[in-house]
């Protein structure tokens, strides 16, 4: 079910929630409440649906999305670099005043502002007899999944963060908690979610995209690998065995017309609404991750590029590689994409009627205007047929491809590292064989080497160009070797992880920054 855009705003115990909310796709219903006073809210079931869906509205924008959690999972690691003026990222000296950071850092907190107030909400509704036991819970196990949601990337950026897991009463001026502490509440509130929470199985089809059992289960297992449980992290991603499968073709995971496919356990809902600008004036609804790294030969933009180390780093039969990176002289993979359909393609590539149908060509790679790009580019996001870029008119710039948070291949390589830090090499060989026999189309070459370097290499090849992969390496403790012995880069001290906002330092004195900035 798709729905309109209206303007929402809930008055929550102890915050102040009058924000206009976008929202996303059919389970995000909305009504309009703007005009309701404080004591007739919360008195139907819907009003306490409308108060967990605004907590899903927090990843609505584009800063948040694209610089503030997809840049750090893929500059990093250097496989992807930046063009323009975020170039920083290859020496890791990313300034304080980064302003996607503080994107990140403030609409984090609104959303987890949002998720504690819900929380004791839902449960007067319950005891007032509004809204049934099976409402609750599911609304429950939303706030509290949203919350370790957004303590789990804060964690991954930041490190230490404030931990504040109930509404705040006072100035808010907290200390930072340190890291451990921080992922084993995200583990406890993933666990206390997974309690609540239906399978995503039993969730009907007008509801897709809420969180599931099976998605707190998975940032379960996560977080308490970032804490070193490993057998307990173990056990949480057995759980998950039978619930979700791999996608039979890994060139389908990201395919536009395959949102919320079977290999999905979390994914952000993005829908552009009838008739809305999908221009400089776009709707919230709409993300900038497809046309953000289209060549700037088709897009005008092509903001974000591959490394040529990265594509060919992988193994001859690997799909992966047609699947994630697209090279010079090569069609694009996805069957509904054809490069020969761009507007400025059609101007600047046509010959005697014919149009290139090539991401530029061998001897000339598309590398921009003034040639700083390297000619090979991401092919996760760049699989809406409906963008094209600030080119053609009207621009269609911002889009509604979903952005997969946590899938079951992931969950299966973090599986392998617990096997793997466990002493059960031959299980981890084993769960890691099941990932790449989908990558390889039947039987994939058996591994050789350190193991670890192995898993690593898996996390690179599986999910570069999407959310975890600078990420998972941190977690290994291993990410600073990895990147010198793959790019020859050595990262300066404390900058694998980022540092707090100034903006958030300028306000709040109890909190220290990350060493090295």
């Amino acid at each position: 079910m798709k729905i309109n855009k209206k303007n929402l705003c809930m008055v929550a115990l102890g915050i102040a929630m009058s924000l206009p909310f976008a929202c996303k796709k059919g389970f995000l219903d909305e009504k309009d409440s703007s005009k309701i006073s404080e004591d007739v809210l919360f008195k139907i079931p819907s009003d306490g649906v409308a108060l967990v869906n605004a907590i899903y509205d927090t990843f609505d924008n584009v800063d948040f999305m694209t610089k503030g959690l997809w840049y750090q999972a893929n500059f990093l690691t250097q496989d992807f670099k930046n063009y323009g003026a975020d170039t920083f990222f290859t020496t890791y000296e990313v300034p304080t005043t980064f302003d996607p950071l503080n994107t990140v850092w403030v609409r984090s907190y609104a959303g987890i502002a949002r998720a504690n107030s819900a929380i004791p909400i839902v449960a007067r509704m319950l005891s007032e007899g509004v809204i049934d036991k099976a409402l609750a819970d599911r609304l429950t196990g939303e706030a509290y999944f949203l919350r370790g949601v957004f303590y789990y990337y804060l964690a991954c950026n930041f490190g230490g963060v404030p931990l504040e897991l109930k509404t705040v009463t006072d100035d808010g001026r907290h200390p930072r908690n340190t890291q451990d502490e921080v992922f084993a509440s995200v583990a406890a509130d993933m666990n206390t979610a997974a309690g609540l929470l239906p399978w995503k199985e039993d969730l009907p089809a007008a509801e897709l995209g809420r969180a599931s059992k099976g998605a707190a289960l998975a940032y379960e297992g996560s977080a308490l690998m970032w804490v070193k449980k490993y057998t307990e992290a173990l056990g949480v991603f057995n759980q998950l065995n039978g619930k979700y499968q791999l996608t039979p073709k890994f060139l389908d995971v990201n395919e536009y017309n395959n949102k919320n496919g079977v290999e999905s356990i979390f994914e952000i809902q993005f829908k552009v609404p009838n008739g809305s600008d999908q221009s400089w004036g776009h709707s919230n609804d709409s993300v900038w991750l497809s046309t953000f790294g289209m060549p700037e030969e088709v897009s005008n933009f092509g903001y974000d590029y591959a490394d040529p180390k990265y594509f060919n780093s992988f193994e001859t039969g690997d799909t992966r590689r047609r699947a994630t990176v697209i090279g010079p002289g090569e069609t694009h993979p996805s069957p509904a994409i054809k490069i020969s359909m761009y507007e400025k393609v059609i101007k600047n590539y046509t010959v005697n009627g014919v149009t290139m149908n090539t991401c530029g060509t061998v001897a000339k790679p598309w590398k921009g205007a003034d040639g700083q790009r390297s000619g090979y580019y991401g092919v996760k996001f760049w699989r809406d047929p409906n963008v094209s870029g600030g080119y053609d008119s009207p621009n269609t710039i911002f889009g509604d491809q979903n952005a997969i948070m946590m899938r079951y291949a992931e969950v299966l390589l973090s599986k392998a590292e617990c096997q793997f830090r466990t002493g059960d090499s031959a299980g981890a060989l084993a769960t890691m064989q099941i990932v790449r026999n989908r990558a390889f189309g039947g039987t994939a070459p058996a591994l050789t080497g350190d193991l670890l370097t192995n898993i690593l290499s898996e996390y690179r090849h599986e999910l570069g160009g999407e959310f975890s992969t600078w990420f998972l390496y941190r977690r290994s403790g291993d990410q600073i070797k990895f990147v010198k012995d793959t790019y020859g880069i050595s990262v300066p001290t404390g900058k694998d992880l980022m540092p707090i906002p100034q903006a958030v330092i300028s306000t709040n004195s109890t909190i220290t920054q990350n060493p090295g900035y």
